[in-house]
């Protein structure tokens, strides 16, 4: 039997044929086709394989089979898919799948970013940054997909109480993906000079400002790795993680900053409750089809 696994952000479309295994990945840009099914003929297009099944994992909520994509004008929904291409087609949210993948891969397939020892009975915490910021937990065979990104950001200092006010007045409230993103570490650059007083530059609205500002304000993405340890460790203290994994395109970039302290400072300062969170490991899951994996480990969940 073969499989279409795919793995859609709101930047870029993974693609790959998986049996035993998951084949060579093939990448799209996701703004660039009307929905999930175009990608998909897209990719198919020219192949003499008849696909048994997909996995399709969606940058969105999944609900009964249907997704609102988060970051793209799209609404998707499983049973159209799966008649129009003429294969069952099954949709999960795209950390869903990015869980399943960090489990699949496990302590010696990932980074070590906070040292420490995994607890096998405890939940498997996974969180992301990425266009958005994705996060989902395991527990024991049970995935909770969620859109914790989407709550309200919660500050840690006086300087980010002003961020959070500065965000409000900016979007109408403040989240923790709207710091914890690429968007979101140019909100941060932003509210830098907005507090200095510097003009922000020309190129704050291109496609690759939040690059430019991991290059030109290394303070921004010190601070970018604070916040990153805070959520993680929220994330953690919400379920009592046995282990954390970071996923997402931005992680991999930093990966020396994000072990250099300033992360694990915030992860672990939890006032009184921070002895949970003592020995609780924090690993990059930077494997480049980590929700490809994680949506062929889905289908064998349901016995294909």
């Amino acid at each position: 039997m073969t499989f279409v696994c795919g793995d859609i952000g709101g930047t870029r479309a993974r693609f790959a044929f998986a049996g035993a295994e998951v084949g060579p990945v093939v990448e799209f840009a996701s703004a660039d086709f009307p929905g999930p099914e175009a990608l998909v003929r897209a990719w198919l297009a020219g192949s003499v394989v008849r696909p048994t099944a997909a996995c399709l994992a969606l940058a969105g909520p999944v609900r009964e089979g249907r997704c609102v994509a988060t970051n793209l004008p799209w609404v998707v929904e499983g049973d159209s898919l799966s008649a129009s291409l003429g294969f069952p087609v099954v949709l999960v949210n795209d950390f869903h799948a990015a869980a399943l993948g960090a489990r699949a891969l496990g302590p010696a397939g990932c980074e070590a970013v906070v040292e420490g020892a995994a607890r096998a009975d405890a939940p498997v915490a996974v969180l992301g940054a990425g266009t958005g910021l994705g996060e989902a937990v395991v527990v024991g065979d049970v995935v909770l997909p969620g859109e914790g990104g989407h709550a309200e950001f919660g500050p840690g200092s006086t300087r980010e109480v002003r961020l959070a006010g500065w965000l409000i007045d900016r979007f109408g409230r403040a989240s923790w993906e709207s710091v914890l993103s690429g968007p979101g570490l140019v909100n941060l650059a932003r509210f830098s000079w907005a507090e200095r007083g510097v003009a922000a530059p020309d190129w704050v609205e291109a496609p690759d400002a939040p690059a430019r500002v991991a290059e030109a304000e290394p303070a921004v993405l010190a601070w970018f790795a604070e916040l990153y340890g805070a959520e993680a460790g929220n994330l953690a203290l919400r379920v009592l993680a046995g282990s954390v994994y970071l996923a997402g395109g931005i992680a991999p970039r930093m990966l020396p900053l994000l072990r250099s302290g300033v992360f694990e400072r915030r992860f672990r300062e939890k006032g009184k409750v921070g002895a949970a969170l003592a020995g609780v490991p924090v690993f990059l899951a930077a494997h480049p089809a980590l929700g490809l994996l994680g949506a062929r480990a889905e289908l064998t969940r349901r016995g294909w």
